[in-house]
């Protein structure tokens, strides 16, 4: 089974981090922070890959819940993001076109008011997570885009210095984040509206689960509301192999025999899209366009009080679509 996510940020991040928040957009050496993960080095060849070229200029086939927002376009590519360096704040529309090989997200991060880079970087050594977690703030993005697809999640921008990571694991185990895929952003300004655009479907996230209305084939603009006191994500996957829910649920609480090894090999779905992180008590949009078949939603975000991620602790809901 995949692990969490977000525990790679915060134990592999401080170096890549650091030159992101501090603007830097390249580097021919690895950062050479004390705080380097235990767990993975960072590769001689990482760099943040932050650039203002015209491909991350422009939204590139934005969705239904572009229609009242600004728009910023970021490309990702194996292992950098094209974007802009600085945005207006106000609501945008942030659609990720994956141009790698490999499936890419855009977890974007707000470094919070009155945190300095060297209280991030001290809490990022701490080996609690929860230390440098309450120091940022989780903002959306699209989630689970496979190679040459897109994806777009609107969100409500404040002025600040914000991050895009993706903290997906390629083949080999090492995440995009150690290998360089991190860029700064800059948003600027006031922002004249913070109203998000209405979606045709809603979906609340909470401890533990998903709440749906309903959701059928085609394009919809999904609202996702955090009513949780942690931060959740609703990553979309498209079950294999005849696998339910309550089978995958079973799987996670069944003790293996005595002699036998816990199930290994890649997970029993595909991803499909979907949001990354979102704060408690915020709201988000996701646009979603999905064939008929057996879904559903999965939450890695890990918990502060257990170390598990929250699909450990039952956060998976059925979506069938139709």
């Amino acid at each position: 089974m995949r692990k969490s996510r977000l525990p790679v940020l915060l134990l592999l991040a401080t170096g890549l981090l650091l030159a992101a928040c501090s603007g830097t957009t390249s580097s021919s050496s690895p950062a050479t922070s004390a705080a380097a993960s235990p767990a993975a080095s960072t590769p001689a060849s990482v760099a943040p890959s932050a650039s203002a070229g015209a491909s991350g200029s422009a939204a590139a086939s934005a969705g239904p819940s572009s229609a009242a927002a600004a728009t910023l376009g970021v490309t990702a590519k194996d292992y950098a993001f094209d974007l802009p360096a600085s945005v207006p704040a106000g609501v945008t529309a942030i659609t990720l076109t994956n141009a790698g090989q490999e499936e890419h997200q855009a977890q974007l991060v707000k470094i919070n008011a009155g945190t300095t880079m060297t209280d991030l970087l001290g809490a990022l050594q701490d080996p609690d997570p929860s230390a440098a977690l309450q120091l940022i703030t989780l903002s959306g993005g699209p989630n689970g885009v496979q190679p040459g697809a897109a994806g777009t999640s609107t969100v409500s921008l404040e002025p600040g210095a914000y991050a895009f990571l993706c903290f997906i694991s390629s083949p080999d185990g090492t995440p995009h984040l150690a290998k360089g895929m991190v860029a700064p952003l800059e948003v600027t300004g006031t922002a004249a509206s913070t109203d998000l655009p209405a979606g045709d479907a809603s979906l609340t996230v909470k401890d533990f689960s998903f709440d749906l209305s309903s959701l059928s084939t085609g394009k919809h603009t999904v609202t996702v509301k955090n009513d949780g006191p942690q931060a959740h994500e609703a990553t979309i996957v498209k079950l294999t192999g005849g696998m339910t829910v309550d089978t995958i649920l079973g799987m996670l609480t069944a003790s293996p025999a005595p002699g036998e090894s816990p199930p290994s090999g890649p997970p029993p779905w595909t991803d499909a899209g979907g949001i990354t992180g979102i704060a408690p008590g915020t709201t988000a949009n996701m646009d979603v366009d999905l064939p008929p078949g057996d879904y559903a939603f999965i939450c890695f975000v890990p918990d502060p009080a257990t170390g598990k991620n929250h699909l450990e602790l039952g956060m998976i809901g059925p979506l069938t679509i139709q």
